[in-house]
């Protein structure tokens, strides 16, 4: 079972000490995670920091940005994606219309941040993850963009579109539902695989 996990908001509205607005622009990481028997993620107690590439305590829990937990005691994610993408569902593909290298590999809609101020909101995307043998093979790639409608936005109500479901139906096409208008989208391949 593989899941992807919304990471924390507001860590400078709530932890001014520790925290500044720029830093809660980039932090938590969104997790993406295999769970097998025993797993634990370590939810609330930690978060991931994908800049540091390391998971530290909740400063709910005595963290201050820094300090990590017990070693060992939390998994790590399979991946990690930037903080605030807001990732809603995600999907292994199993058709055979796309070429060879998606095949097995994930696909997740992110629904866009809101919390990402002074920067810019991001997200709003769909991205693809390869695997081989059931395992991450490299880093994930952008798949479809552009649902957000301009270059940059300061509120996810200026978005567009928002990608918030997948599915890939008997044809292989991947399908992408959008949570703004209730577009669906088909995405489907042409050219030699």
């Amino acid at each position: 079972l593989f899941v992807v996990v919304h990471g924390r908001d507001q860590l400078d509205t709530l932890f001014p000490e520790h925290y500044t607005a720029e830093q809660n622009a980039e932090l938590p990481g969104e997790e993406f995670h295999r769970l097998e028997d025993g797993f634990n993620g370590g939810w609330p107690y930690s978060y991931w920091n994908p800049l540091e590439d390391r998971r530290v305590v909740s400063p709910e829990y005595g963290g201050d940005g820094d300090r990590e937990p017990e070693a060992g005691k939390y998994h790590d994610p399979i991946q990690s994606f930037p903080a605030h993408w807001a990732p809603n569902d995600v999907i292994f593909y199993t058709g055979e219309q796309f070429p060879e290298r998606y095949r097995g590999g994930a696909f997740v809609a992110f629904h866009g941040s809101w919390n990402r101020a002074p920067m810019p909101q991001e997200g709003f995307t769909v991205t693809f993850t390869p695997f081989e043998d059931g395992e991450v093979s490299s880093d994930f790639e952008v798949f479809a963009d552009g649902f957000k409608g301009a270059e940059s936005i300061r509120s996810p109500r200026q978005a567009r579109s928002r990608p918030t479901g997948l599915a890939v139906g008997p044809d292989g096409h991947l399908y992408i539902v959008d949570s703004v208008k209730g577009n669906v989208w088909r995405v489907f391949y042409e050219g030699e695989g």
